[in-house]
């Protein structure tokens, strides 16, 4: 096999090395007319691009590992594809690994992609983790990362996040303006930034509208399905139900809906469910899930962007958080007008 190189390209099409070298790297210097030549040339020859020579240049090896809890929640799988899209736009390859959200295989997916002399990390946190240790380890590294979704607040790393508490503090006050009093939360792990923020958001609207909040009715748990089933069905089991439940996502929502339908209850005219989530998703839900909608192609467009530009500029990384917004969007598992 012929090992194809930019020389031979250049002199096959009469042209400098460094021409060839720069409009293979997406350069702007080059024009989008010999781009495509070059890129089609090279390909009809039969070049591969030289990794390790790229790296060896450069000192780099233009991989962003990424860890997230979980793939089969589609939340997270649309955030990993606007990833690779930017990234891959950028000429950066993505090492994806999932921590099946458990601290443990989270900290070994971080050590796994340390090894791997990745350039930069994108960390979505496990509902377990609790222990910053590794992530000390990185910052001693001066290796650049950037949470997104779920992160620690205490460590001098950039977030990107949503606008959690404010988004549920919105959705219950008007909610509670529709004229309901008797809101139940499935509110997560506390342990977790986003569980803290939207419970504080829930909490805080009752309060500001003196609505009374039942302890019993603030269920803590995990981020799945089996949660919103488990939480609804010991809700169910006191005998005394509340007429809307404010899930922390869509997949402890849909766990809710399982029970509920299994325990003959109707939604919405037995019970209503509202929930963060995707409405892309959500409007799949039967009934259509009322939800404080969350854009995860923006979370992940905006976590690489970030990344690569502190890897990019390989200067000292500053401490940023960016807030997504939210939308509060009514649909059909919650009745409106009561009063």
């Amino acid at each position: 096999m012929v090992n194809i190189r930019q020389s031979d390209i250049a002199r096959k099409l009469n042209i400098s090395r460094v021409t060839v070298s720069k409009a293979l790297r997406n350069h702007p210097d080059i024009s989008k007319a010999m781009k495509k030549k070059i890129v089609e040339t090279a390909g009809k020859m039969g070049y591969v691009p030289n990794l390790i020579a790229r790296q060896l240049n450069s000192r780099k090896t233009f991989t962003i590992g990424v860890v997230v809890p979980d793939l089969e929640n589609s939340f997270f799988s649309f955030i990993v594809d606007s990833i690779i899209d930017y990234a891959t736009e950028h000429n950066y390859h993505i090492i994806l690994t999932v921590s099946r959200e458990k601290q443990s295989i989270e900290k070994q997916n971080i050590e796994n992609l340390i090894g791997m002399r990745v350039d930069g990390l994108l960390v979505c946190l496990s509902q377990e983790t609790t222990n910053a240790d590794v992530f000390r380890v990185v910052e001693k590294m001066k290796i650049p990362l950037v949470f997104f979704d779920r992160s620690f607040n205490n460590l001098k790393f950039s977030n990107v996040v949503f606008n959690d508490k404010p988004g549920a503090f919105n959705a219950v006050n008007r909610i509670l303006q529709e004229g309901y009093t008797r809101i139940a939360n499935f509110s997560g792990y506390s342990t977790t930034n986003i569980g803290k923020d939207r419970s504080e958001g829930f909490i805080e609207a009752m309060r500001k509208n003196r609505i009374p909040i039942k302890r019993e009715w603030i269920l803590e748990g995990g981020f799945e399905l089996k949660d919103g089933y488990e939480s609804f069905r010991k809700l169910n089991s006191s005998g005394i139900l509340p007429e809307l439940i404010f899930a922390v996502n869509d997949r402890v929502a849909l766990g809710a809906y399982k029970a509920a339908k299994e325990a003959g209850l109707r939604i919405p005219e037995d019970i209503g469910i509202f929930a963060f989530g995707f409405s892309e998703v959500t409007d799949m839900f039967d009934p259509q899930l009322t939800v404080i909608n969350q854009d995860p192609r923006k979370m992940g467009t905006e976590a690489v962007k970030l990344l690569i530009s502190y890897i990019d500029s390989e200067s000292e990384v500053v401490n940023t958080k960016i807030l997504i917004e939210e939308e509060f969007l009514w649909r059909k598992s919650v009745k409106r007008n009561l009063k």
